[in-house]
């Protein structure tokens, strides 16, 4: 995973500053994208248990090689997560401040605060009126910053989680669609939807214990992207 973090990095350093096309193909954009993300679970020992809230902001490069289609790239601040319940006894959660025994059927509220990187394609419409319709599809590598945990049975209110429970990042494939509502020149509004789902796991279910494994947890997000590209 850490290499293929590692080449998403270097495939958005090419892709900005690849000197083969002129600097008229290449947009910018900002966004703000509220979220509801969630986890996702192969094992019955612990099980998805609702979404939460969440927004992922940042910013957006698209570097076009024809005239309808892109490469994009860029970087956001991923607030995200989910509520996992434990279905079975003597699970632990280790936060700073203690390491807590996981009751049968408790539930446990996951957030953890990402740098995200996608590398993807993008596709849009010719101009309609003053809209045009897109379609985007691609690979994000989220490099983990911190995590929080809440818990009720043990009174865990929003303790940082340690880094043995929640891998150095993960990687996720993503797609959705939206319209560009433009404002004169190259400047539009852009609302649309996305959707991504984990490849490899966001969450280790519990670093000491010792049975031969205890799952894949991934995570898996729809949010609605509110932004502006120039």
């Amino acid at each position: 995973m850490k290499t293929l973090i590692r080449n998403l990095l270097i495939a958005c350093i090419a892709i900005l500053f690849s000197s083969s096309v002129g600097a008229q193909n290449i947009r910018f954009g900002v966004f703000v994208d509220p979220q509801l993300s969630w986890f996702t679970s192969d094992t019955k020992k612990l099980t998805p248990n609702g979404p939460v809230f969440g927004v992922n902001s940042g910013f957006a490069f698209e570097k076009y090689f024809a005239d309808r289609y892109a490469i994009t790239t860029g970087a956001s601040v991923n607030f995200t997560g989910g509520n996992l319940k434990y279905n079975e006894p003597d699970f632990k959660i280790e936060t700073r401040d203690s390491l807590y025994t996981i009751g049968t059927g408790a539930s446990a509220k996951v957030k953890g605060q990402y740098i995200s990187i996608p590398v993807g394609f993008k596709f849009k419409t010719n101009e309609i009126g003053y809209a045009t319709f897109y379609a985007q599809l691609g690979l994000t590598g989220n490099i983990r910053v911190k995590g929080y945990v809440w818990e009720d049975w043990n009174k865990i209110d929003k303790e940082v989680i340690v880094n043995e429970q929640l891998p150095l990042g993960y990687v996720a494939y993503y797609f959705g669609a939206g319209v560009e509502y433009s404002l004169g020149g190259p400047s539009a509004i852009q609302v649309g939807l996305n959707f991504t789902n984990g490849l490899t796991s966001a969450f280790e279910v519990d670093h000491e214990k010792t049975t031969p494994s205890n799952g894949k947890i991934t995570l898996g997000a729809l949010s609605l992207r509110l932004g502006m590209v120039f």
